[in-house]
């Protein structure tokens, strides 16, 4: 840096105001372009250019696309229904191939949380085309066993997604803390409320129960699904119809005898 600048020495001279000012020009130029004013220059020019928040874009874009590869792998296992366990294979050969896959979520314990997060997703996507669109909906249900031994039901859908014909749909595997009806229907309710579907929605879109008929699904007084099978239980309550189906069946086993 010039020295006259540093220990301010600039001042004008006691000769005449022409041999002044051009010696004040001389100072002027030699601080122009002395290399402590180019670096301070350079630090302004820089400043307004958003070093740091390029660096961090910059940064972040390697890091989403490394991730998007490890997540577009873990997705082809599933697609293909190929066991987590090909994940880390599937890392070194992309790698090996010359794709850049970072240095995480390479095991099978990370590719099952990504595919759990990747269902996740589309499952939200799926629901709320069905609750925009006011699909009629029907939910079929089943007991199962979990991998923990404990009694769980599967819940399936058959909805119309984006207008199309309706087909069945996955919806979730729940855990039970009881068999009785009531806990069954506690879940269940909370599984689709979990899911997206409003107490609201159901009671305007919600048009049929399925299950393998048990009675704690079934069952007319206590049963998940609370309904009556109307035509068993009149012909057991009416007796008008019971005698009538003595009738038919004395009369179709009079037949079968002489035939």
């Amino acid at each position: 840096m010039s020295e006259e600048w540093v220990h301010f020495k600039i001042q004008s001279s006691d000769s005449s105001r022409s041999t002044s000012l051009a010696s004040l020009r001389n100072k002027i130029r030699r601080h122009e372009t002395s290399r402590a004013h180019k670096i301070a220059q350079e630090l302004t020019e820089k400043g307004g250019q958003d070093l740091v928040g390029n660096l961090v874009r910059a940064v972040s874009e390697t890091v989403f696309a490394e991730t998007d590869s490890v997540f577009r792998t873990a997705y082809y296992l599933a697609k293909m229904n190929r066991p987590f366990t090909d994940h880390d294979s599937l890392i070194e050969l992309q790698e090996k191939n010359g794709a850049n896959m970072g240095t995480s979520l390479h095991s099978r314990y990370s590719s099952t949380k990504i595919v759990e997060h990747i269902a996740k997703e589309m499952q939200k996507k799926i629901v709320h085309s069905i609750v925009t669109s006011s699909s009629k909906l029907s939910v079929l249900m089943d007991e199962a066993t979990s991998i923990s031994h404990k009694s769980a039901m599967i819940v399936n859908l058959k909805v119309s997604v984006d207008g199309a014909t309706p087909e069945f749909l996955f919806l979730e595997l729940v855990e039970l803390e009881s068999q009785r009806a009531k806990d069954i229907e506690e879940a269940l309710l909370s599984c689709l409320d979990t899911a997206g579907f409003t107490e609201e929605w159901l009671q305007k879109n919600w048009v049929s129960f399925v299950s393998d008929g048990a009675s704690v699904m079934l069952g007319k007084n206590s049963g998940v699904a609370r309904v009556e099978l109307a035509v068993s239980d009149a012909v057991d309550e009416v007796q008008a119809v019971n005698h009538f189906k003595v009738f038919l069946e004395k009369i179709h086993n009079l037949y079968n005898e002489e035939m």
